[in-house]
């Protein structure tokens, strides 16, 4: 028992030994001294200053490059920068890469590529919406500009995706978004930690083609330096990257303080909104969380290597011995490598120390069943934990097949867990896209078995559903297995990109509504801190927002130069901050040393609680309204003047055209009644010439029977009178008297119309008469200014009595048909006048219509205006028609109407009562 006590202690003492020789041996590199530099180390930017290098701004603010011995310049790149020539000539020590640095070494450059900042790559290209340019494979035969590109990860992508130089129209890149939006082009390439959101801030909807998606995963940004200067500066190169490194994990973790120190040390021209959204992508670049800021993987450069190859940038690749720096950490592991047989002939010792340990095996095999079955109580309460967890949890093998996964992932796939394990994920999962693409990121976990994080994927349930995943692949090792699997470990973020994306969307349209608003516009904090302005006051005041913000509102220029508003504007201030809306007519003082009044206004901003956050300024610029009312209040003195004496001059004009008006009323009753006696002058010569031939037939008939009766006396007297005489005498006798009496039987009815229609004309009071009657006996009367002419004239009324004006009635169809026979007609061709009618209910429509030229256009407004005629000159007066519509609408109580088109003729539609009765009472026929 004694000796198996004493090689029970010596088991742990050789043991100690070896590991204490191991760790001396391991820590045979020892710790140097920080460096001492004598001058600067300079690092060449990639670009101008902008938070794409906010870890080396936070390791110089925070003075982690002091705290190593170490000075830093860092140095803008202007364009036309060949960072890499810089570092190899000497001109800086460092400089920013990125994969294209493994092109420069297989070019025989001197490169050291120190350790990489973005583990992904920010080139992508970018399409408009509206193209429908989504994916790769739409590039073929568009217009792309590439040519004479060496953004490797694009071409990666286009030739895994199998498309060709020729099957695209390359066009050299211009560094222009505006060469995409007015469709000068198809594709540009693009930062995606940039470039979008300026397309995005002009409200422009875009595509990103992201190499990420389809496996294609570069480095992006990386620290390197020459090999000369590493080989002679080792210390130097691993104090550098070591604060560098620090300084990055600052700023991805305090980045509105990065932003600040950027906008207000380093001059950047970005805006702050460019700022965040390029701080706020490069988190998803560089995974500061997840990844070591520098980690590098040499299986993933060497895979960056094939696919240069693949794409024809490189014919064949070089060792990268010399290509990746080894840190100090490293080198310590290669050390005890060196030493690793001695430790190993120590390990035998210990080994064979350790055989004693077989006499307690019968001990330790019951401690390990013991121990088993803890184990599998254990393993059975992680199946619970991980059941109960909300998130998608599962592992597959190479070929893809489940050999983990919880209740989430199987509910997903709409399977239970039993059904799922050991079966092809591409075979249960809905989307065959999808899962392309989630086995091309497992392969490259595989491959380099290094982790790689998706920050948004698309993933389809089996119930239909899209949602979005942030997914993290990691390379896992089964405990009942050797082989090589991938963890993956999702988390359903569909609500929150959705309300990202409605946060972005609101923050958007805020800048883009204060930023462009015409007003002035600024945001204050409590005490009156200038927090942000927008262009307006910045454009106005001819300022940049770096001289103004943070600083107290009334030592702005614009009130800087007034002392008592200043203290004016701190008591606003005091009161606006306790709730109170404060406003004031202000005048600045400008630049130019011309002034501006400003409409001002003070306001507190408050959340859903009440709760004052920040105070609002805003202003109106109201100088040229101001000017303008002065000016405004000089003309209204003016025109106080100018209108006492125009009201005067008014006056008299009023006096005077009241004057002239009463005259025209006067000449144009005058005028009417002219026109009515010319009208019945007309008349009674048309019946004295009508009366005159058959007056005349009367009398030679009379005086031929004169002379026949004479002839008779004489032959009478002589006692020559025979028989035959006689009866001539009486044959002639009865054929004269029948010709008088026809004729003057017809010149009493023509005395007779004329008689009637005269009165009527004359008369002022209605009658009873029939309609048809009437107008026949009007037509008689009218009938010698038309019987020399080949017009057809007919009356179509009907045969009905009313009570009205036929005197009016008379002076309307006189009217209408002299302006058919004076106008309608002017080539002299045979026309059809048709006067006719009808009644509804009490009201008659008489109508009235010819065949003739019809009516312009023009002269529709103006046909019952006074004076108005197209026979100006000719005999035309312009007033029968204005004296039918008075006739119509003031003496019949009717309305007329009328239809034409030239070449059509005119119809006349007159509307009026059958019974119109003079003022209230029913007149009766008085005959």
């Amino acid at each position: 028992m004694g000796r198996r006590a004493s090689e029970t202690r010596l088991i742990p003492t050789l043991t100690a030994t070896a590991i204490f020789f191991g760790l001396m041996l391991f820590a045979a590199g020892g710790n140097a001294a920080p460096p001492s530099r004598t001058r600067p180390l300079l690092v060449q930017l990639k670009w101008t200053h902008q938070f794409q290098f906010a870890g080396y701004y936070a390791a110089k603010a925070k003075g982690y490059y002091e705290e190593r011995g170490i000075d830093v310049i860092l140095r803008e790149s202007l364009p036309g920068t060949d960072v890499t020539e810089e570092v190899l000539a000497g001109r800086a020590d460092f400089g920013i890469g990125d994969s294209r640095l493994l092109l420069d070494y297989n070019q025989g450059k001197p490169v050291v590529v120190i350790g990489a900042i973005f583990q992904h790559s920010p080139n992508v290209i970018v399409t408009m919406a509206s193209s429908g340019i989504k994916v790769p494979r739409d590039l073929r035969g568009k217009r792309v500009m590439l040519k004479g590109s060496t953004v490797a990860p694009l071409w990666a992508m286009l030739a895994q995706q199998g498309i060709t130089r020729d099957e695209m129209v390359l066009q050299t890149l211009s560094r222009s978004l505006d060469d995409l939006i007015n469709g000068e082009t198809d594709a540009i390439p693009a930062y995606i930690t940039d470039q979008p959101y300026r397309l995005q801030l002009m409200e422009h909807e875009i595509n990103i083609i992201n190499p990420l998606t389809y496996g294609i995963d570069f480095y992006g940004d990386c620290l390197f330096t020459s090999f000369p200067f590493a080989r002679k500066n080792p210390e130097l190169v691993e104090q550098f990257a070591k604060a560098t490194y620090k300084g990055w994990v600052y700023a991805m973790t305090h980045t509105e303080e990065i932003i600040e120190l950027i906008r207000l040390k380093y001059n950047s021209q970005r805006s702050l909104g460019e700022l965040r959204y390029e701080a706020e992508t490069m988190q998803r670049l560089i995974f500061p969380k997840l990844i070591s800021v520098g980690s590098m993987n040499r299986k993933r450069w060497e895979l960056i290597g094939e696919a240069y190859k693949t794409i024809g940038i490189i014919q064949d690749t070089h060792p990268l011995d010399d290509f990746i720096y080894i840190s100090k950490d490293r080198r310590r592991a290669e050390t005890f490598a060196r030493w690793m047989p001695y430790m190993v002939i120590a390990a035998g010792l210990i080994v064979a120390a350790a055989l004693s340990l077989l006499l307690f095996n019968r001990r330790l095999k019951r401690g390990i069943d013991k121990r088993t079955k803890e184990l599998n109580r254990n393993r059975e309460s992680l199946r619970q934990v991980i059941d109960l967890v909300p998130n998608m949890i599962y592992a597959k093998n190479r070929e893809g097949r489940f050999i983990l996964l919880n209740r989430t992932m199987a509910e997903s796939l709409g399977q239970s867990i039993e059904a799922l394990t050991g079966s092809i994920h591409a075979h249960v999962h809905p989307d065959t896209t999808q899962i392309i693409q989630m086995q091309a990121d497992e392969n490259m976990v595989l491959q380099t078995n290094f982790p790689k994080v998706v920050m948004e994927e698309p993933y389809l349930h089996a119930d239909g559903t899209l949602h979005w995943l942030q997914t993290t692949r990691l390379p896992y090792i089964p405990a009942d297995s050797d082989e090589p699997a991938v963890l993956i470990l999702s988390v359903d973020i569909t609500k929150r990109r959705e309300s990202e994306a409605a946060l972005k969307s609101s923050a958007e349209r805020f800048s883009a509504i204060f930023n462009q608003t015409y007003q002035f516009s600024a945001i204050l904090s409590l005490d009156g801190t200038l927090i942000q302005v927008n262009e307006a006051i910045l454009d106005a005041f001819e300022v940049t927002s770096e001289h103004i913000l943070n600083k107290p509102y009334w030592e702005t220029p614009w009130w800087g130069r007034n002392e008592s508003m200043q203290t004016w504007l701190k008591q606003a201030i005091k009161s606006a901050a306790t709730g109170e809306v404060v406003r004031k007519i202000a005048t600045h003082e400008l630049a130019s040393g011309s002034h501006m009044v400003v409409e001002f206004t003070l306001k507190p901003a408050t959340n859903e609680e009440g709760e004052i956050l920040f105070l609002i300024a805003e202003g109106r610029d109201i100088t040229s309204l101001k000017n303008t009312e002065e000016k405004l209040r000089h003309l209204n003195e003016q025109l106080e003047l100018r209108v006492a004496e125009r009201t005067r001059n008014l006056e008299e004009a009023k006096h005077e055209l009241e004057t002239s008006l009463e005259q025209l009323h006067q000449t144009q009753e005058e005028l009417v009644l002219s026109e009515k006696l010319a009208a019945l002058g007309g008349l009674v010569a048309g019946v004295a010439h009508e009366i005159n031939t058959p007056l005349g037939i009367g009398v030679t008939a009379s005086s031929f029977l004169q002379e026949r009766i004479m002839e008779l006396a004489q032959k009478f007297d002589t006692g020559d009178l025979k028989k035959s005489d006689l009866k001539r005498f009486i044959d002639i006798g009865k054929e004269s008297s029948t010709s008088i009496l026809t004729n003057l039987g017809r010149a009493a009815e023509l005395i007779k119309s004329f008689k009637q229609v005269a009165a009527d004309q004359s008369s002022e009071q209605p009658r009873k008469f029939n309609l048809r009657e009437y107008v026949d006996e009007v037509l008689l009367s009218l009938r010698p200014k038309y019987k020399r002419t080949t017009h057809s004239i007919e009356n179509h009324c009907p045969d009905i009595e009313l009570f009205s004006y036929p005197g009016a009635i008379m002076q309307i169809i006189t009217n209408l048909l002299v302006n058919s026979l004076t106008h309608a007609y002017p080539d002299g061709s045979s026309g059809r006048m048709i006067m006719g009618g009808e009644v509804k209910k009490d009201m008659l429509l008489f109508t009235y219509s010819d065949d003739g030229i019809g009516l312009e256009k023009e002269a529709e407004d103006k046909i019952f205006e006074p004076f108005y005629t197209t026979k100006r000159g000719e005999g035309g007066t312009g007033l029968g028609l204005h004296i039918v519509f008075n006739t119509v609408t003031q003496t019949l109580g009717g309305s007329i109407q009328f239809e034409s088109s030239p070449g059509e003729g005119i119809k006349y539609v007159i509307t009026m009562p059958l019974n119109r009765s003079h003022g209230s009472e029913e007149q009766e026929n008085p005959a």
